[in-house]
């Protein structure tokens, strides 16, 4: 299994998933940190074909096409997870990351903000593309404006890049942010908190994957679900199904995220509000 950064809350949960679902067939779970650099991938690759593994899953974020494309002609065994590609037919479990954002972006018009910005994923991976699509149509489903000074694009799935991306957002007095995942949203927190931005009274704050430490923040925040730990073991019941030649009933599963709401979001205030 190649992984882009095993330091990522993210993951461990999708790993362990995929190491009891082989299990349970007679096989083992051998992992790579790839830091999503391609000589990496490339070089992890090598190996796990010499050393003659049977099968790869696939979540690093940014792979290279062409790198991907030696392993389909290759006809090497292998399953996406939480990416698609260009190609259709390869095998993926991912996230309906559509789905997902229309979800946030409703809950945060209901309570009656219309100044809503986002914190976009690197838009070179399919999370990051996926959405930032969704924020813009989910604005339009409502009648709203998709304003360029709202979004940013964080260089990075990081508390970093967050911190960076918010900044900037906050000048632009967004009442609500939709970060593309908990690490971006922490980021977005401690800028908020630097510049003297309230969260939830003067903003609200959304992320997406539910990380185990998301809920003990002040405040707790709200955060779309991903069922991380299913996702690893379908994806792996897909892949060894593949190897041993098993009739597949669906080449790219769609799994729905839940919106757990926290106190990270609340009515905008009718005043304004003091910004960066």
């Amino acid at each position: 299994m190649l992984v882009p950064d095993i330091t990522n809350p993210f993951f461990p949960p999708i790993i362990r998933g995929a190491e009891e679902a082989a299990r349970e067939r007679g096989y083992e779970l051998v992992l790579c940190n790839t830091d999503d650099e391609t000589e990496r991938e490339k070089a992890s690759l090598r190996v796990l074909r010499e050393r003659q593994a049977d099968g790869l899953l696939i979540a690093t974020s940014r792979m290279a096409d062409a790198t991907l494309a030696s392993v389909r002609r290759e006809r090497f065994p292998f399953v996406l997870v939480n990416r698609g590609s260009r190609v259709p037919e390869d095998p993926a479990v991912e996230v309906n990351n559509a789905r997902a954002a229309s979800e946030i972006v409703a809950h945060l018009v209901d309570l009656g903000h219309t100044r809503i910005a986002h914190i976009a994923g690197p838009l070179s991976t399919t999370t990051g593309a996926e959405r930032a699509a969704g924020y813009r149509d989910a604005l339009r489903a409502h009648g709203l404006t998709a304003d360029v000074t709202l979004t940013a694009e964080a260089a990075a799935y990081s508390d970093d890049a967050g911190y960076a991306a918010a900044k900037h957002l906050l000048g632009a007095a967004p009442t609500a942010i939709f970060a593309a995942n908990d690490l971006l949203a922490l980021g977005a927190l401690r800028a908020a908190r630097e510049s003297g931005v309230r969260v939830p009274s003067d903003l609200s704050l959304v992320g997406v994957n539910d990380i185990p430490m998301v809920a003990l923040l002040d405040p707790p925040l709200t955060t779309a679900r991903v069922p991380q730990r299913e996702m690893g073991a379908i994806a792996a019941r897909m892949l060894i199904g593949l190897i041993e030649r098993e009739p597949m009933a669906e080449r790219r599963v769609l799994l729905d995220t839940k919106l757990v709401v926290r106190g990270s979001t609340a009515a905008p205030r009718s005043s304004d509000r003091r910004v960066a």
